[in-house]
């Protein structure tokens, strides 16, 4: 019996003395993994995910659209890398009651003059024009303003010292008759008394591509439009681009919104978009587009070939620097602008009821068309500029461009 509780008491010594050297030589704590136990608990069980590029470009649209003064009516952008295009986005109203479409046409106002400038530089690549042009060479047409010694390219330039001519009594007379164009001849007399001397200096004027436009008609005894088709839309499949002026705007149009008045409401004034206005804007602004094919067409002209090599090189090189850290150089037809510390390459637009950007940055092949429909809005220039600058931003981080 004694020998029985010897041996009894001997195991539990043992088995007390195992216990303790695995204590001991685990320094107390016991390291060996809990299967119920996470290692690395995450602080948040259910994380919001990372936003899409299309949804943090979505979140920068939908921040600057609205119905309030101080917000965009509508826009639309397409954002291509080469000939690619990676993004198509809409935000806010045509008119109450219905949303920007991607397909919506818009017009792109001043950014017609990259169009007209290509023109002339087609023509020229052809031989039938020559930038040491005169406006006599080509126009028999006098004003006691404007000198008909300026060269085709003191127009494309800005540099032929000319006034504008979009101003009040020329609308008054298009107002007066919304159905009627204006002839360009008519236009002609409406340009005010020279700024300067021809080759002063750039001193920006639509009266300058007013006055392409006729010389183009003269040199091809076609008009404008047939020309822009004939050189550009048909050959490039720009489907849906259109010069106003000479030919019908198919599709929809995204409806222009205008504070007419100065009292710092915006009106619907798409009645008012008659044959009239059309011939006013003339080449100075009456190309309309989608984003889609805008945003394509800053491709073919920066990016391939719609003119020759030489012709796009001189279309882009600074002809004339302009005293402004985001604005800085005006080549034929072309603005350089700065985003992000980078030289883009286009044009900005605007005219009654729109306005836009196209730009193209060489670098990563970038380029965007913002198109919006609106005018004569205090905040609307500067919402357009941080829209565009805001979303190459993000692009140029997305792609590592």
């Amino acid at each position: 019996m004694l020998s029985s509780i010897t041996s009894y008491a001997l195991r539990i010594l043992s088995l007390i003395f195992i216990i303790c050297q695995m204590a001991c030589s685990s320094g107390g704590d016991d390291t060996s993994p809990d299967p119920n136990s996470n290692p690395n608990p995450d602080p948040d069980p259910n994380p919001t995910p990372e936003l899409t590029i299309e949804e943090k470009l979505q979140d920068i649209i939908d921040e600057k659209v609205g119905t309030d003064a101080d917000k965009l009516v509508g826009v639309s952008v397409s954002v291509r890398i080469g000939d690619q295009e990676h993004l198509s986005l809409t935000g806010g109203i045509s008119k109450l009651g219905v949303t920007i479409t991607e397909n919506m046409r818009f017009g792109v106002g001043s950014i017609t003059k990259t169009v007209v400038a290509a023109t002339v530089m087609k023509l020229v690549d052809e031989g039938i024009l020559d930038l040491e042009d005169t406006i006599a060479d080509w126009l028999e047409l006098t004003s006691e303003n404007v000198d008909s010694s300026i060269t085709i390219y003191q127009l494309l330039t800005h540099s032929s010292g000319l006034f504008g001519y979009m101003y009040n009594d020329l609308w008054a007379m298009a107002e007066a008759d919304l159905d009627t164009p204006i002839p360009q001849e008519t236009l002609y007399g409406f340009i005010g008394p020279p700024v300067g001397e021809p080759g002063f200096g750039h001193e920006y004027s639509n009266s300058n591509y007013l006055i392409l436009g006729l010389i183009i008609e003269a040199a091809t005894e076609k008009t404008v439009g047939e020309v822009m088709r004939e050189k550009f839309w048909t050959p490039l499949e720009l489907d849906h681009m259109y010069f106003g002026t000479n030919e019908p705007i198919e599709g929809t149009w995204a409806t222009p919104w205008r504070d007419s008045d100065d009292d710092g409401v915006l009106e619907d004034i798409e009645a008012d978009f008659g044959p009239a206005f059309h011939s006013i804007f003339y080449c100075a602004a009456d190309v309309f587009a989608t984003a889609s094919d805008l945003s394509m067409w800053a491709q073919h002209l920066y990016n391939g070939d719609a003119v020759s090599e030489a012709s796009r090189t001189n279309m882009t090189t600074a002809h004339f620097d302009i005293p402004d850290d985001i604005f800085v150089s005006y080549g034929l037809g072309t603005r350089e602008v700065i985003f992000h510390g980078r030289s883009t390459y286009g044009h900005t637009g605007g005219m009654r009821g729109y306005g836009a950007y196209m730009f193209f940055e060489p670098t990563s092949k970038v380029s965007i068309a913002m198109l919006n429909n609106q005018s004569r809005s205090d905040d609307g220039p500067l919402l357009r500029y941080e829209l565009v600058n805001e979303i190459l931003e993000e692009v140029f981080d997305h792609y590592d461009l």
